[in-house]
């Protein structure tokens, strides 16, 4: 008797909790669609070419999957399928456990992604930029400084930005004296001036790089223009209005000549930001495949759903280049298309091998074999 009342017990609990990870997943799922169209800056976007039916179906779906929903993890698939529905970069899920919601900071983990510069020949190098998180730009910084004369000697430059998910402008600012031609034209950005933009503002640095200088005072200056606006309001990022014409500041007297910037899917947020910049420059060229395309809404910023087991990170500022320059559609287009070699285990490094290749005036083709 004392075994059948005991698994009752468990099966009771069972019951309990399945019924209470479906009750909060449903919590946070329905607090979502509201919140995105008062606070996301694609969210009305996508509605008008989309249509709430689009929106209305992918809810439903993930409503019945979230009411399945016996783990956490079942519940966090279930949210993000719906927020593919409304776009596939820049609004993302992140899941919290009750002790690590309650700190606004996180321990960032350590990542193998800091830049590094490699001679390929008296004539080529390669600089390999993993990521361009904050954390990296004064790694950036310190290897272009201790590396100058290098640098400067070689005409053929080859920046590997594969799978660099972006991270901070700031991260990449240190290469555009080395890359630019004079001129670069940048169409800006706005914000979207809400109390929970601003909320989520506020928060930013604290949570993604604590005590960094560079992130705080771009941080004070968006909250600055949100305080000042109604609700609601679009205002520009920046104080010289919805496109500029800037001279780059510092040019390297001694710049490549030849530059390659490999590109493939996984270069998205600020790699875009630099391909659109370095593009601009008459020795650029891309080369690859189409990026990401997760450009158009940015700066994400932190939003905690109710139930304070999930972080929704979600879009606060627009650019202007839309709608007659998206980047989201289809990602940037090489000028030089690359298909993956799926048959090559070596493929990633003959890729650099073949663009060194092309850069000292042979062939981008596949490699020959080693007789």
């Amino acid at each position: 008797m004392w075994n059948i009342r005991f698994l009752l017990i468990v099966a009771l609990a069972a019951n309990c909790h399945a019924q209470s990870v479906a009750s909060q997943c449903l919590q946070d799922l329905d607090a979502i669609p509201g919140f995105l169209l008062a606070n996301d800056t694609g969210a009305k976007d996508h509605v008008a070419k989309f249509g709430q039916r689009h929106f209305d179906d992918a809810l439903a779906l993930a409503r019945n999957s979230a009411r399945q929903a016996t783990t956490s993890d079942a519940c966090d698939t279930a949210i993000r399928q719906y927020l593919q529905a409304w776009r596939h970069g820049h609004l993302e899920l992140q899941p919290l456990s009750p002790q690590a919601a309650k700190p606004e900071t996180t321990a960032a983990p350590k990542r193998d992604d800091t830049p590094t510069l490699a001679i390929l020949s008296a004539k080529t190098l390669v600089l390999t930029l993993k990521s361009f998180r904050d954390a990296n730009r004064d790694p950036l910084v310190a290897l272009i400084k201790k590396n100058h004369a290098v640098l400067a000697s070689r005409r053929n430059w080859i920046i590997d930005v594969r799978g660099n998910g972006g991270g901070s402008d700031s991260s990449y600012l240190p290469l555009l004296p080395w890359l630019m031609t004079d001129e670069m034209v940048d169409a800006g950005q706005e914000i979207l001036a809400t109390p929970e933009n601003i909320i989520g503002w506020e928060r930013f640095c604290d949570i993604l790089s604590p005590g960094d200088k560079v992130c705080k005072e771009f941080e004070d200056r968006g909250i600055a223009r949100m305080r000042k606006a109604a609700p609601g309001q679009y205002v520009p990022q920046d104080d010289v209005g919805r496109i500029t014409f800037e001279r780059v500041k510092g040019l390297e007297p001694r710049r490549p000549t030849r530059v390659a910037i490999l590109i493939d899917h996984g270069c998205g947020s600020s790699c875009e930001e630099l391909v659109l910049a370095a593009r601009q420059s008459f020795q650029v060229k891309l080369i690859g495949r189409s990026t990401y395309g997760s450009l158009d809404y940015s700066n994400v910023r932190p939003h905690e759903l109710p139930s304070g087991r999930r972080r929704l990170w979600y879009a606060t500022t627009r650019t202007n280049r839309i709608p007659d320059l998206p980047v989201d559609l289809s990602g940037i287009q090489p000028d030089i298309y690359l298909p993956v070699d799926t048959n090559n285990p070596r493929a990633k490094e003959d890729e650099v091998k073949r663009v060194q290749n092309w850069l000292e005036g042979g062939s981008i083709g596949p490699l020959k074999p080693v007789q």
